[in-house]
This record gives structure tokens, C-alpha cells and sequence, in this order.
């Protein structure tokens, strides 16, 4: 690594896999412009949380001049890419528990798609801010439940496709999800909802962006409405939120014991 920033070269590291693992592979347009901000800021550390094989990380890591650049994965079938791709990678469940670096170890930290696999956001938010420096910045990706496909599948008594109620069936989804298993998908959250929850956990939101995921066989009309809608982020289909840390936060135990206030 050399700590030096470049041209986005998304050729040079995305591979099948990627594609295969991460929908934001898709959408790397998108993804430029919400971490365009990192660009000069001097993060040094980068880490990737559910990092696959790492075609992602390595991406956004030369582009902001990243010197080491770390990532976390459940899947150790991940491994051999990442390393290759020069990620320094560890296997660990990053939803519950705690991973294995010290307090303030990264100046910005990512995570693409994949909170919405997880019961509750907030012990791996409570991580990311101990694991981040003073000022250090988080990059969080997401199915925004509040986008106008999701509204109109509401409106039309639809599930929308990424609050998955079974894991053995998708139920209730429009005909063209047919054929499809649940991924795994819990919840997601609203892009007020989740700034709200960011802010509980001490971050200060620096920028706000919508995304464009791949539209299955749609007709002209729709993507044009996409596109135009998309510019509103709480109606975007996806959307990126970049954030500051400003404080740190008690770890969950303890919170029991802080003087209480009345509103």
C-alpha cells in the first residue's frame, strides 16, 4: 500500500466473485460519489465489515490513499481472493461480538449491504465506533424501506423484497421475485430512521446519497421514474450514508448505571 490516492479503477480489482457477492459491485457509480468525501482526509486504516472478496475494499481504499486496508468476513471461502487483492482479513461474526482490534485502531471504516442481515444494529454500531480514531469517518450502505418501489409494493399489498418473513419461502413479494429463496434479509431501515440511530451512537452525518441497484426486466417507464426519484435519497431504492464520529459511547452495561434524566 502506498498511501497514495487513484484514479477510481474499478477493472483493476472488482472480479466475478465480487459481482457475484455484492450487488453495490453493480452500482459503483453510486459508491464513488458517497465516499468521494474521504478523498484527502488522511484515513491511513481502512476496514471492511462483511468484506467478501474484497474487490470493494481494496476499490475504495486506493481511492482515498488508504496505507492498510482490513476487512471482516464470516465466509471463510473469502480468504485466498482477498489476500491476493492485498487485504489483511479476518473471519469473525461481526453482528454480536466484538472484533479482534483495539480501541481506535481505524480512520474509516465500510460496510456494503450488509447490516440488514442482522437482528439488531446496534452492538455492530457500538463496534464501529469504538473501533474508529476521533473524527474517524463510517460508510454504511443499505435497502432504504422507505423508496418509492417500496411504498407503491405497500400501496398495492405487496412485502416489500428485503423484509423477509420466512426463511424457507419469499411470501407475499410481486410475481417477478418467483423462483427466488430468502437471502436472509431481516429488516431495513428508513434513511430517517437510521440517521436518528446514528446519531444515538455518536455520529455526526456528513453526507446522505442515493443508489440505483440493478432493476430486474422493468419497462422504460419505471427506470425513468427510478431515475428521477433517485435524486431524493428517502425515496432511493438504496442509500449511503457517511458519517463522523464525534463521541464515543458507554458500552451497553453500563448505561443502566448513568444518572437518569427527565425529559
Amino acid at each position: 500500500m502506498t498511501g497514495v490516492m487513484s484514479e477510481w479503477n474499478s477493472t483493476k480489482w472488482i472480479t466475478e466473485r465480487d459481482f457475484g457477492r455484492s450487488r453495490t459491485s453493480y452500482n459503483l457509480d453510486d459508491l464513488r460519489k458517497a465516499v468521494q468525501p474521504l478523498q484527502g482526509v488522511g484515513a491511513q486504516r481502512l476496514l471492511d465489515i462483511g468484506c467478501g472478496f474484497a474487490g470493494l475494499s481494496r476499490l475504495v481504499g486506493d481511492y482515498i490513499g488508504a496505507k492498510e486496508v482490513h476487512g471482516v468476513d464470516i465466509d471463510d471461502r473469502v480468504i485466498e481472493e482477498a489476500q491476493s487483492k492485498g487485504v489483511e482479513i479476518v473471519l469473525a461474526d461481526a453482528g454480536e461480538h466484538k472484533l479482534p482490534y483495539p480501541d481506535g485502531h481505524f480512520d474509516a471504516i465500510m460496510t456494503l449491504g450488509m447490516m440488514d442481515y442482522l437482528v439488531s444494529f446496534d452492538p455492530m454500531i457500538r463496534e464501529v465506533n469504538r473501533l474508529l480514531a476521533p473524527g474517524g469517518s463510517v460508510l454504511v450502505a443499505l435497502p432504504n424501506l422507505g423508496s418509492w418501489h417500496n411504498r407503491a409494493m405497500l400501496l398495492l399489498g405487496y412485502q416489500p423484497r428485503d423484509v423477509e418473513i420466512s426463511s424457507e419461502v419469499l411470501a407475499g413479494v410481486p410475481r417477478g421475485y418467483e423462483g427466488e429463496l430468502p437471502a436472509g434479509h431481516i429488516h431495513i431501515p428508513t434513511v430517517r430512521a437510521f440517521t436518528e440511530l446514528m446519531t444515538h451512537h455518536g455520529f455526526r452525518t456528513v453526507k446522505l446519497s442515493g443508489g440505483r441497484p440493478r432493476m430486474r426486466s422493468a419497462h422504460k417507464v419505471l427506470e425513468f421514474a427510478d431515475s428521477i426519484l433517485t435524486r431524493k435519497v428517502t425515496l432511493a431504492r438504496r442509500f449511503y450514508y457517511l458519517g463522523e464520529k464525534e463521541r464515543s459511547i458507554p458500552e451497553p452495561e453500563k448505561l443502566a448505571h448513568l444518572p437518569y434524566q427527565s425529559l
